[in-house]
């Protein structure tokens, strides 16, 4: 039998599961997952959001991004309020509570990056992030040609 030799794709992949598996077990107890975890970190960033454009933002549907706030809001870590000057469009805030997991979740981070990297030299870690950028690159501006941007 011959072995199939991995593409890159696969390794891709399988990083990035394995990664998010990582990242869930260290938020088990705060039962928080990766994805949740990356809309908290994004209205870190940008508080009082509107949903839609978070959503544009995260490259996620309207209504993939809808289920996630729901359940953020039900554990009182994000509520969603009125936009001033648009009463249909609903802007994402952090709660106190919400808040308060910016460290946990950044330290989580950095564990998953420390784990993942282990113990190879800085220099082929700079490397890596090189090429794995230019390929990032090149897929979003193949996702650009397609989308007429």
């Amino acid at each position: 039998m011959t072995e199939r030799r991995e593409t890159l794709g696969t390794l891709f992949q399988d990083v990035a599961r394995l990664r998010v598996f990582c990242f869930n077990s260290l938020l088990k107890d705060l039962d928080l997952t990766a994805t949740q975890a990356w809309v908290l970190s994004t209205l870190m960033e940008e508080e009082g959001i509107i949903q839609g454009d978070l959503a544009q933002k995260l490259g996620i549907r309207a209504v993939t991004l809808g289920g996630l706030v729901d359940r953020l809001e039900g554990k009182q870590w994000i509520e969603r309020r009125p936009d001033d000057r648009d009463r249909r469009a609903k802007r994402i805030w952090l709660t106190q509570a919400g808040r308060k997991l910016e460290k946990r979740i950044n330290t989580s981070l950095q564990d998953v990056h420390d784990i993942s990297i282990g113990e190879l030299p800085s220099e082929d870690v700079e490397q890596l992030r090189t090429i794995v950028t230019r390929v990032r690159e090149n897929l979003r501006d193949h996702k650009r040609r397609l989308d007429g941007t």
